[in-house]
């Protein structure tokens, strides 16, 4: 009996420690009410973009700030409070391990008197099973629609800020595993989690321009998500994604600006879809070209100050950055720098003529007389321009191609006030 008895008190114990509450506070022990200014941080990942973490904690206005994560320690805390240079009056590090701890009425209530919050990197299904639906859930959707406060995230922290969450619910995908089959198993999705402003319709991306096992980045599994979001849900499908090193902050109104450092490969990406994919079926290869214009994409390379801009009001104006087409074929993405010529979207209805294709030396282009050519520029598989050249309007032209390898070449060709893109072999 007595054994028995020691027995319980210990499995009590251990319930209790596996089941306690860690908090870890630095700054003052009294929280101050300030206005904060709202603001979003998305952080690409490695090493947090002091620029960036400067520009979110000036938005707490002097207040209090709450990271939040699933595993570690307060290493957030003596940062934000101490080395970024703004004022701040506390920071509380907040470690959740299952949704008991989410819905406990302290955590809760750090968030809701806080003046900023910041979501570390980890796993985001830790995030996403474990906040749905508690008190922490409706706190920070609280949080920037209520009191429109400023919130940020990096890694899994940022990949929950989105409309659409990549839940990771079983384990990572690899781009090549989500083009090759847009519902493979890894490839999970939910669309309903936390409701930031201005993250409307999008899904994010972290660590963008990190190699993985498929020797690839990951553009190509974020234009999955997106074929998933159309075909499964016919929403707006849009992306943001964040190069290593690199953060945006969206302010108050909408702009995004991008902070990175010139000793990285800095790098914010925005993603917006023309048209539903072709194929995405469960099995199949990805197939969303959409006459090789399936995602309008504006690169921005990040600098110190953050000075160049996308506008997330209306996803049309930019400023430092350069527009890209993106399209995926049988499973293989495309990246095509678009040419600054002034030229209409790309036509659904062909009307140039190219041949010979598959060709050796050279492919000519004849265009319909009224329609004369005046520009075309070459690209290789990898995006790389080749060769941009204006041409005297004429209606045909001749392309050399003997001095270029064998592959796969991408021609646009810009005639009228029209733009044709076509897929050239050379063999």
């Amino acid at each position: 009996m007595i054994k028995n008895y020691f027995l319980l008190i210990l499995l009590s114990l251990c319930t209790l420690l596996v089941n306690a509450q860690q908090f870890f506070r630095l700054g003052n022990d009294e929280n101050v009410q300030t206005e904060p200014l709202f603001g979003i941080l998305l952080a690409g990942g490695a090493t947090d973009n002091n620029d960036g973490m400067k520009w979110l904690a000036a938005r707490a206005n002097g207040g209090d700030v709450v990271v939040l994560r699933a595993s570690g320690g307060d290493g957030y805390n003596n940062y934000i409070l101490n080395q970024l240079g703004e004022e701040i009056n506390s920071v509380t590090t907040i470690v959740i391990t299952s949704a008991e701890q989410a819905n406990n009425p302290a955590v809760c209530e750090a968030v809701n008197q806080a003046e900023m919050v910041f979501i570390a990197g980890g796993n985001q299904w830790n995030y996403y099973s474990h906040w749905k639906g508690t008190c922490l859930h409706i706190a920070l959707n609280h949080h920037v629609n209520e009191k429109n406060a400023p919130i940020g995230g990096t890694s899994a922290g940022l990949a929950v800020l989105g409309e659409v969450v990549y839940t990771a619910q079983s384990g990572s995908v690899w781009s090549d595993e989500a083009l090759a089959n847009p519902y493979h198993f890894r490839v999970k999705l939910s669309k309903d989690f936390l409701q930031v402003p201005f993250m409307e319709n999008i899904v994010t991306d972290s660590h963008y321009n990190a190699i993985y096992g498929d020797d690839n980045n990951r553009h190509g599994r974020h234009m999955a998500f997106m074929a998933r979001m159309m075909q499964d849900w016919d929403m707006n499908a849009r992306g943001i994604g964040v190069n290593e090193y690199t953060a945006v902050g969206v302010d108050e109104n909408g702009i995004a600006r991008v902070f990175g450092h010139p000793s990285h490969s800095d790098y914010a990406y925005f993603l917006q879809a023309n048209a539903a994919p072709e194929v995405c079926q469960e099995g199949q290869p990805l197939t969303w070209s959409n006459n090789q214009n399936a995602v309008r994409v504006y690169r921005i390379k990040g600098n110190i100050q953050g000075s160049n801009s996308f506008n997330l009001s209306n996803w049309s104006e930019g400023n430092g950055g350069d527009w890209w087409a993106w399209y995926v074929e049988e499973g293989e993405l495309f990246q095509i720098e678009t040419p600054d010529l002034n030229a209409a979207p790309i036509t659904r209805n062909l009307r140039l003529n190219l041949f010979p294709n598959p060709a050796s030396q050279f492919v000519r282009v004849e265009s319909p007389l009224e329609d004369p050519v005046f520009a075309y520029s070459l690209f290789d598989i990898s995006g790389q321009k080749i060769r941009q050249e204006k041409v005297a309007a004429l209606n045909s032209i001749r392309i050399d191609l003997d001095a270029l390898p064998n592959g796969v070449y991408l021609l646009y060709v810009y005639f009228g006030n029209q733009r044709e893109a076509h897929k050239i072999i050379k063999q």
